[in-house]
């Protein structure tokens, strides 16, 4: 069904709720295992300063990434028919390339902007942020489309590519110091991009592809449909995107690039990980929401989705609260130990920074986008607050400790406001979140206990067991007001 233009909204075999986002999920196992492998050696072969770097430049380049479609791409789901939807696509991806080559435009002021980011050495590669922009841009827009298709293992193959390429180039060329870091970022977003339109496109005996469908579509049309998603989303997503990307800024500007090297491997270690999971129930949420919404049951999905996230996401973080300083490093070695310490403070904004996002697709759902730039607002000035507050201090561990009071406070009023939105209960949000987190700290019991009598490693394979007891179960359960499969 849905193969001619102007179709019903999805094509060809439905995933089920929960197949979906293990099959994205797998993906995104795949691509950690990868990187997880490679850390240890990466850690070794770079310095925190490199590191330091590397996040200084993701910073501006993901902010880019994240404005270039001008959000068109938050609707591509939203569409009755798929030539619409194609040409909703079409749109996002054409903005993603302006948007970058405009970019390019300030090149001559890199070495100023470098400076001013506290990192001078930096500003030969600055330029490179409008290619990640586009890359991850056009990936977004391809990304969504593969996504309302139920065209699932080919989102998680790219996710496989990107860290293949990635990791393989900054092992390749660690004499190279912080342009090696860099260096495979820019290939791994483009390899992402690459994977992701070749799919859309529709090679290979798929569906009829974007390019094809889009031809039928009235573009201008579309975008005064969506008009919205520019109008409030760019600047939502701008002040959603500052609050997760001005914390490496003002932590290199206040402490230098050694302290944002082990704040970043703090958030890679813990966050990335856990972040990838939830992106993918965040790319199913998205597409089941919508039917949801039109049908009245949009809150249940919600309610459903945001336990079995709290539950999931609070074992990584309350392991690494656990095992913490050791654990870092006894895996990328001694000088790293200070990463493990920064991960402990951050554990509680570490965890619901991987709730929050997936559920935020309710703001796009219910075009809802003022509730989403006023979402943002509160969200930005209490992360710009705590590290106003964290950096006045000249101690690094306090500037921590705020950063992380004020992320955990902005992220728990952000789902507040999702289950606003969606007809959500609150209440039952609130008991679910802690009956996640009180279940996984329970679990660990046996590993805090270990760590403080027979040593890291027994404590290590004792929160493996715990954690996997504790998540398997809650994979495998069907939860209220998740759809059943079905065939498109």
């Amino acid at each position: 069904a849905g193969r001619a233009a102007g179709g019903s909204v999805t094509g060809g075999r439905r995933l089920g709720f929960g197949r979906a986002v293990g099959t994205l999920a797998t993906g995104a196992a795949a691509a950690q295992a990868v990187v997880l492998l490679a850390r240890p050696v990466l850690t070794r072969l770079y310095t925190p300063e490199a590191f330091g770097a590397l996040a200084v430049f993701v910073a501006p380049a993901y902010l880019l990434a994240s404005l270039a479609t001008l959000r068109y791409e938050d609707a591509v789901a939203l569409p009755a028919t798929r030539r619409d939807a194609a040409g909703v696509t079409a749109l996002a991806a054409l903005a993603a390339v302006f948007v970058g080559l405009g970019v390019l435009a300030l090149a001559p002021w890199r070495a100023a902007l470098a400076e001013a980011l506290g990192v001078p050495a930096l500003a030969p590669l600055l330029p490179l942020a409008s290619a990640v922009a586009v890359a991850l841009g056009v990936a977004s827009a391809a990304q969504g489309w593969l996504a309302r298709e139920g065209r699932f293992r080919q989102i998680a193959l790219a996710s496989l590519v990107q860290s293949v390429g990635v990791v393989g180039v900054q092992l390749a060329v660690p004499g190279a110091g912080a342009a090696g870091l860099v260096a495979g970022v820019v290939l791994g977003a483009v390899l992402f991009a690459a994977v992701l339109a070749a799919g859309a496109v529709g090679r290979g005996g798929a569906p009829s592809g974007v390019v094809a469908e889009a031809r039928g579509a009235d573009l201008g049309a579309l975008a005064r449909r969506f008009r919205r998603f520019p109008a409030f989303g760019v600047p939502a997503s701008l002040l959603n995107q500052a609050g997760a990307r001005l914390p490496p800024l003002a932590l290199a500007a206040a402490f230098g690039p050694a302290a944002v090297g082990q704040f970043a491997l703090a958030l890679a270690a813990v966050a990335v990980p856990v972040g990838l999971v939830a992106d993918a129930v965040g790319q199913v949420f998205y597409v089941r929401a919508g039917e949801a919404h039109r049908a009245g049951r949009l809150g249940p999905l919600v309610e459903a989705v945001h336990a079995r996230l709290s539950a999931v996401a609070a074992v990584p973080v309350v392991a690494v609260a656990v095992l913490g300083p050791d654990l870092f490093a006894a895996v990328f070695g001694e000088p790293w130990r200070a990463a493990g310490d920064a991960a402990r403070v951050l554990a509680p904004w570490l965890w619901l920074s991987s709730v929050a996002p997936p559920l935020t697709r309710a703001f796009d759902v219910t075009e809802r986008q003022g509730a989403e730039l006023a979402s943002g607002l509160a969200t930005a000035g209490l992360i710009g607050a705590g590290l106003a507050v964290g950096t006045a201090s000249g101690d690094l561990g306090t500037a921590l400790a705020a950063l992380s009071a004020a992320g955990t406070l902005a992220r728990a009023l952000q789902i507040g406001w999702t289950f606003r939105v969606s007809g959500a209960r609150v209440g039952v949000g609130v008991r679910d979140a802690a009956g996640g987190a009180l279940r996984a700290t329970l679990w660990l019991v046996p590993a805090a206990a270990a760590q403080a009598t027979v040593g890291l490693w027994p404590a290590v394979a004792l929160a493996a067991l715990g954690g996997a007891a504790c998540v398997v179960p809650l994979v495998r359960q069907r939860a209220v007001g998740e759809p059943p499969a079905t065939r498109g």
